[in-house]
């Protein structure tokens, strides 16, 4: 389902949607449609990134607000040089849950 939206942009940038969108051979609405979902996905990995830096969401919330799987966000967060919030004690626990399922 879409929906119109409407905005004023500068003519400069009119000008270069208009030149992209005739080098890529596709109508500008096609064109505008696809920059902004990559500008939003953008966006919200770095959103997820901030929060996640912040320590305010774990790993997994942090993949789930950004809308991509948390190999992605890792190898990502990797990237970008964000530690992995992961403690000494984090690891314990894990390791304990580990020994009870044995």
């Amino acid at each position: 389902m879409y929906r119109n939206v409407g905005t004023r942009l500068p003519e400069d940038i009119v000008k270069n949607i208009e030149y992209i969108a005739e080098e890529e051979k596709v109508d500008k609405s096609r064109l505008l449609r696809n920059l902004i979902a990559v500008a939003i996905k953008e966006k919200l990995i770095d959103l997820a990134l901030e929060k996640y830096s912040k320590r305010e969401v774990s790993l997994g919330r942090a993949a789930e607000l950004a809308n991509i799987p948390i190999a992605d966000f890792m190898v990502i967060a990797a990237k970008r040089k964000i530690p992995v919030n992961y403690t000494l004690e984090d690891l314990e626990e894990d390791f304990k849950a580990v020994m009870k399922v044995k």
